[in-house]
């Protein structure tokens, strides 16, 4: 098998895992989800699952990860799409209410953020690594929008540290705030 086809066949393979685990994790629970469980549910062995991923909080990652970058895709398209039509506020807004709706992935967020903190180096060093690539593609979303917007990395960062805040107190079910609250509120300072 050359290396491409092989290369296809492992994407595929790690799809279909990323697809069971979400699955099951949503019909059972994080804690309640073991690999045994998301093997049988991929249709595979236990060790080609081990061949993928060594430990749940690593597929618990991709997990979150492939439904991030989904919410990251679908903005860009929009942003593509309404080229210069499209202030940065509603483009803020989408992003707060996708976050907001997205019940079991913020679940699976906030499980690895509690995991990262509490000693998994792994998922520390990720996490870091996404921040940066989140906060690169917030700056680099509001040019889109605007050339004449240079949105500085702290900006950025708070727009992150403020949809992560309201995903807590969304999984707490403390009384939420809309999108327009969310976009009115938030004091983002933008140097034209």
């Amino acid at each position: 098998m050359n290396k491409i086809k092989k290369d296809e066949k492992q994407a595929a393979r790690k799809q279909q895992i990323i697809e069971a685990g979400t699955r099951l994790i949503v019909q059972k629970g994080i804690e309640k989800t073991s690999l045994a469980d998301i093997a049988d549910a991929a249709g595979i062995s236990k060790g080609s699952l081990y061949y993928y991923y060594a430990s749940k909080n690593e597929l618990i990652f991709d997990i979150t990860e492939a439904h991030i970058n989904q919410i990251s895709e679908n903005l860009f398209a929009i942003i593509e799409q309404t080229r210069g039509s499209t202030r940065w506020e509603d483009l803020l807004k989408i992003l707060y209410e996708r976050i907001m709706a997205a019940d079991t992935r913020g679940r699976l967020h906030i499980y690895l953020i509690q995991q990262a903190l509490n000693g998994s180096d792994d998922l520390k060093d990720r996490f870091q690594k996404k921040s940066r690539e989140w906060k690169r593609m917030i700056i680099d979303g509001f040019a889109k929008i605007d050339p004449g917007i240079h949105l500085q990395g702290s900006a950025a960062s708070m727009i992150i540290a403020a949809l992560d805040g309201f995903l807590i107190q969304s999984l707490l079910e403390v009384e939420p705030i809309s999108g327009d609250e969310f976009v009115s509120h938030l004091d983002v300072k933008i140097q034209p």
